[in-house]
């Protein structure tokens, strides 16, 4: 709550006494400049009234200059304990995608800390940071209401009525596509819900400046879901801090699980996740005879998801008491990051993806028990 109140107070400083220290400036050059017009008035043409409105319109800039810099000296240490503060949030077991809290446990993300506040709605919408490499960007947000209940307020781009869009330069608009369901968590007594968007690769935009729009919130309700209409806007230049690489290795090899052989394309790394990529003949896309295309689940995918448990507060999390398919890497246990469910592939294709792993060179795909395939190149 102290927080919180730290917050307003930086806000309430930028909204309010930053326009009455500018105010106070400009009415001072305003009159001084009076003063002088008046006591040369015989003298003055229009010339020199349009060198002084010049000059006025100079001290106006260095005024302002002045005083942001100031205030920027002066609330430096209120804005690092705000970025600490939501670095916490972001890092805990609440954010049940341990690929985000590694990267923020590392500080390997851009800081934004940009405060939106939707009018409309009565929901005011800070934005932490955004981390993204070649396949997935990570946009880090909370929004809290004082009047609003935002227990069922989700922004799903996955299958909801929310969408992300991107405008950079004069570029037409562009809707982004999700990378899986994301990470969300509702903080009851607070009434704030922090998130973890995910959707495509925004990394060839680095160095530019990028414009993202949040469009719409769903709503999932008891009886009956619904959309409130909603544009949280957000202006950022992407820096390196935000970026990572991903390195990939094509694995080609095969091994065969309940009567069904898989093959191990690649595996790839990066500082948000490692994705493993898998072929089988139970993990294609078939065609009915009406010509319409579906998918079964696998029994790979079965063995997956067997693991996996829906904890009310933790999000997606691992049940340790079951088998499932984890990695082996530096002597550790690396667990699935199950939030990022229904990631597609090629055609054939099942992906699984998990946490990032310490050592790339010492890892190994454990499928139950018994299968221990090393995940180096063949």
């Amino acid at each position: 709550m102290e927080k919180d109140k730290t917050l307003m107070h930086l806000h309430s400083a930028i909204e309010k006494q930053v326009p009455d220290v500018w105010d106070k400036i400009k009415d001072k050059i305003v009159t001084d400049e009076q003063v002088h017009i008046n006591e040369e008035s015989s003298l003055i043409n229009e010339r020199v009234l349009y060198k002084s409105r010049g000059l006025y319109r100079r001290l106006l800039v260095v005024a302002a200059v002045c005083v942001i810099c100031l205030l920027s000296i002066r609330f430096t240490p209120v804005l690092a304990s705000i970025q600490q503060m939501y670095d916490k949030i972001f890092s805990s077991d609440h954010i049940d995608d341990s690929g985000v809290r590694a990267a923020i446990k590392l500080g390997q993300h851009q800081a934004i800390n940009q405060t939106y506040f939707d009018a409309t709605n009565d929901i005011s919408v800070h934005f932490e940071g955004i981390m993204t490499d070649d396949k997935e960007t990570k946009l880090l947000l909370t929004y809290h209401s004082k009047t609003k209940d935002l227990k069922n307020y989700y922004i799903d781009i996955f299958e909801g009525d929310s969408s992300i869009n991107l405008t950079v330069g004069n570029n037409k608009k562009l809707k982004l596509h999700n990378v899986g369901w994301g990470s969300r968590y509702y903080d009851r007594k607070e009434n704030k819900v922090v998130e973890a968007l995910s959707f495509e690769s925004i990394k060839k935009y680095k160095g530019q400046n990028i414009h993202l729009e949040i469009e719409n919130l769903t709503i999932y309700g008891d009886k009956k879901d619904s959309m409130v209409p909603a544009i949280w806007n957000l202006d950022f230049k992407l820096a390196n801090s935000a970026i990572s690489n991903r390195e990939t290795i094509e694995i080609n090899k095969n091994f065969t699980y309940k009567n069904i052989e898989y093959k191990i394309k690649k595996v790839e790394f990066s500082t948000l996740e490692t994705r493993v990529v898998v072929a089988g003949s139970d993990t294609k896309v078939f065609t009915d005879e009406s010509g319409m295309r579906y998918t079964v689940m696998s029994k790979l995918e079965e063995q997956f998801l067997n693991s996996r448990k829906i904890d009310k507060e933790l999000g997606y999390t691992v049940n340790n008491k079951k088998s499932g398919i984890f990695l082996k890497s530096a002597g550790e246990k690396v667990v699935p990051i199950f939030s990022k469910g229904e990631v597609a592939g090629e055609d054939d294709e099942y992906i699984m993806i998990f946490a990032p792993v310490k050592d790339r060179r010492d890892c190994a795909l454990e499928v139950g028990n018994d299968i221990k395939i090393p995940l180096i190149k063949k």
